[in-house]
């Protein structure tokens, strides 16, 4: 845990500050005290991510992806990544008429995908959404960058 002095220091707030907030704001307070060690189990669980990504098995065509991407599906909490596959359905009822043979094994893809390897895919996705370079050849770099992991060669 930091000490006023060290959260002063760190974050460049008055210690007067600091010692209303510890007074009046106690979570606010709490959560500068703790930032080391949140920092420090953030920084070890991607890692450990990273790692994992290393093991998964790449099932996804560039242009499946691409099709994802343009969809710019909201994603807010777990539940829309454990679901991640549902909240595509929604999305694609349109094109099912016509693009079936397309859209359809990528939802059978993003249904089969566990748990973390969904969080890595969305975590990807959110990253890089507002990322998406102009031209095609770039965007296609930074597609094969990002979703690696998840792209069949």
């Amino acid at each position: 845990m930091l000490t006023i002095k060290e959260i002063s220091e760190k974050f460049n707030i008055s210690k007067s500050t600091l010692y209303g907030w510890e007074a009046d704001r106690p979570e606010l307070f709490q959560y500068l005290q703790n930032a080391s060690n949140n920092l420090e189990q953030l920084r070890e669980l991607t890692i450990v991510l990273d790692k994992f990504s290393n093991n998964i098995r790449p099932s996804f065509e560039l242009a499946e992806i691409e099709f994802l991407l343009s969809l710019e599906l909201r994603i807010v909490d777990i539940e829309h990544i454990e679901y991640f596959h549902k909240l595509y359905s929604y999305q694609i009822i349109k094109d099912i008429k016509e693009k079936s043979d397309f859209v359809m094994p990528i939802y059978g893809k993003l249904e089969r995908l566990n748990l973390i390897e969904k969080y890595i895919f969305t975590k990807r996705y959110k990253e890089l959404i507002p990322k998406l370079a102009k031209t095609k050849e770039e965007k296609q770099g930074l597609i094969k960058h990002y979703f690696k992991p998840f792209l069949v060669d």
